[in-house]
């Protein structure tokens, strides 16, 4: 019988991300409280935020593959966040208008069953378009930027303000799928395979 595949995470983009794949993954929330005023690198934090999730969900499932993921925006070395007011979009946008930013995800994944780790992460570079006001405050008048890390995102009306992108595009979604399978495969675990994924047949 395959294990279950859990990701530790309660985001519904992540979520609607997995099943728009045709994953047949389970979520699960996990209650790791975050700390970023360790002083480590963004991609040695991102890492070992995602193990901190992996692992709160892990202790519950005795038989199961838990998968923990963290993901974040980081321009010139400061981390964007989510916006939660149009003000606060405003002012990253601005930010962002013209740069190239960096969307980082750290990754782990527990096999409870073996007791095997594994931590990792993904980088992609992203630029956004010199944007004037008007693009600036038409695109916040949508509401899509707020509780968006770096306020956009790139799979809606966002992909309008990308010039291009250097790097895996699921990882800006928040799910790096390529690293995630190479890494389960390892693990022998094939995610092309059902109950895992969805297939014609």
């Amino acid at each position: 019988m395959k294990r279950k595949i859990i990701i530790a995470s309660g985001s519904e983009s992540r979520k609607k991300l997995v099943k728009s794949i045709g994953f047949n993954f389970l979520f699960e929330k996990s209650e790791y409280k975050k700390d970023m005023t360790e002083k480590l690198s963004a991609r040695k934090l991102a890492q070992k935020l995602a193990l901190g999730k992996a692992q709160d969900v892990a202790q519950k499932h005795p038989n199961a593959i838990i998968i923990g993921i963290d993901s974040f925006v980081i321009l010139d070395d400061e981390f964007l966040g989510k916006p939660h007011t149009p003000q606060e979009a405003r002012v990253m946008l601005k930010k962002m208008s013209g740069k190239k930013h960096e969307s980082i995800a750290g990754i782990a994944i527990i096999d409870t069953k073996n007791e095997k780790v594994v931590t990792d992460y993904e980088t992609t570079g992203v630029w956004i378009n010199k944007l004037t006001d008007k693009e600036i405050e038409d695109y916040v008048r949508t509401g899509e930027p707020l509780n968006k890390a770096g306020s956009y995102a790139i799979q809606k009306l966002g992909c309008i303000l990308i010039d291009k992108i250097d790097g895996n595009y699921t990882n800006v979604l928040g799910l790096p799928v390529n690293k995630l399978y190479k890494h389960l495969i390892k693990l022998g675990v094939n995610i092309l395979e059902e109950p895992y994924c969805k297939t014609d047949s």
